[in-house]
């Protein structure tokens, strides 16, 4: 309980730096992080992580500040990688940093949780540790459960939230598809159609050229107003095909943005370089529908 209690702790800490960096940036209240609830979890298990692994050298500044370096980073980028294979989705991005990789991390944020390892270890945790043994065994055990609770609470509608906004991200690429695909086999099978009637026309052609000269140029004549005029009902067809699927689309899209737009919002706002790594252009359509609707 005590270590469960600590990570708590360390999470809500992490929270409070990371919502107050990100709320000066952007000159508004930002709610950062993964849940919804005032925690950040990756900041526990790297808090924790340091602790275990580098109390051996706690006194040696300059080895615990890169060791702290290392240690962070691995988690930081094991949390990104495994976030955008379990969500197919880019929660944070630093290609736009020097020394980063792969964007998921950098040199700078590296270095500064290098800081805060030194930091932790020998300032917060002493602190930390003493407010976790000073609490009687009745109430670390009820605030140990409660808490416990709410934490599963909180990850598992983050979860289900994301999962459904994949799941309704690739229904709208299937719908963009398969417009596509439509449009596509409209064409396809109106041009082998075509084909025949050319290839018909220009055996009567042939044939004509046996007959007299004025039937030729007859025939050529009301060819190529048939055919020009079959050329307008395409483009006419398709265009009103075209103009359907994307009102059906763009539909769905708003009935998307109604759903969970609260959870949605927040995580959008939280994370502002989010992006799908498989829908990237619906999700960036679906992203802007929730936006224009925040004052709503």
């Amino acid at each position: 309980m005590d270590l469960f209690l600590s990570f708590l702790i360390y999470s809500f800490l992490g929270w409070l730096c990371e919502t107050i960096y990100c709320s000066v940036g952007q000159k508004k209240f930002v709610n950062r992080g993964f849940l919804n609830g005032p925690l950040c979890p990756v900041y526990g298990f790297g808090a924790l992580s340091v602790l275990f692994f580098l109390r051996p050298v706690s006194e040696n500044l300059i080895l615990l500040f890169l060791l702290g370096v290392i240690v962070t980073s691995v988690i930081e980028y094991i949390t990104g990688y495994l976030l955008e294979k379990l969500f197919a989705t880019k929660w944070w991005d630093y290609s736009t940093y020097r020394f980063n990789i792969h964007g998921r991390v950098c040199l700078k944020n590296s270095l500064m949780f290098g800081v805060l390892s030194v930091f932790a270890t020998r300032c917060v945790d002493p602190v930390v540790q003493g407010m976790v043994s000073s609490l009687p065994f009745w109430m670390e055990t009820t605030f140990s459960a409660v808490l416990a609770v709410i934490l599963v609470s909180d990850l598992v509608v983050t979860v289900r939230t994301i999962l459904d906004l994949n799941g309704t991200l690739k229904q709208l690429q299937q719908m963009v598809e398969q417009a596509k695909l439509d449009t596509e086999d409209y064409l396809r099978q109106n041009h082998q159609e075509l084909q025949k009637k050319v290839e018909q026309n220009m055996l009567d052609i042939e044939l004509g050229k046996m007959e007299l000269r004025e039937y030729l140029e007859e025939r050529k004549t009301e060819h190529t107003k048939r055919l020009e005029e079959r050329k307008k009902e395409w483009a006419a067809k398709i265009a009103t095909e075209k103009r359907e699927a994307a009102e059906r689309l763009e539909t769905r899209i708003k009935e998307v943005a109604k759903r969970n737009r609260f959870l949605r919002r927040r995580l959008i706002s939280a994370f502002p370089n989010m992006h799908s790594t498989r829908y990237e252009k619906a999700f960036e359509r679906v992203k802007e529908e929730i936006l224009k609707r925040k004052g709503e």
